[in-house]
């Protein structure tokens, strides 16, 4: 099994791929919108997104669709965590996906001899990245 997050947005999803591709230094794959499809969708979403792929190294990351019919409400419940070989990457990465949003917890040296911090970022999702020190 393999687990894939399904990131939904209300006409931003475009943007936030952009965001996250500059924010991690990663890429995505293509991407498809309502106006490509035979799925039902208001004139001005025919450039929103229906699907698309982030990608790490050319595997699959994550996914994003903007939902053309279902009103989004914010889960803080759930959290994406990023476990990073590289500090200075982590570094760069937790900043940029700060851009815009909010500092919850400081990346710092914590107990279990790891750098961690904790973000919301400009669309409301939740980061926590950390880096393991040997």
């Amino acid at each position: 099994m393999i687990l894939h997050p399904y990131f939904i947005f209300n006409g931003e999803a475009r943007e936030a791929i952009t965001f996250y591709v500059k924010a991690l230094g990663i890429t995505h794959g293509e991407i498809n919108t309502y106006g490509d499809s035979p799925m039902p969708h208001e004139p001005h979403q025919k450039d929103w997104v229906i699907h698309a792929e982030l990608l790490f190294k050319g595997n699959t990351l994550a996914m994003f669709a903007d939902s053309a019919d279902t009103p989004l409400r914010a889960n803080p419940n759930i959290h994406i965590s990023l476990n990073y070989s590289d500090l200075e990457e982590m570094k760069v990465a937790f900043e940029r996906l700060a851009e815009g949003g909010k500092i919850t917890m400081p990346l710092e040296k914590q107990f279990w001899n790891a750098t961690y911090g904790q973000l919301v970022d400009r669309f409301g999702l939740h980061w926590m990245m950390n880096f393991d020190h040997q």
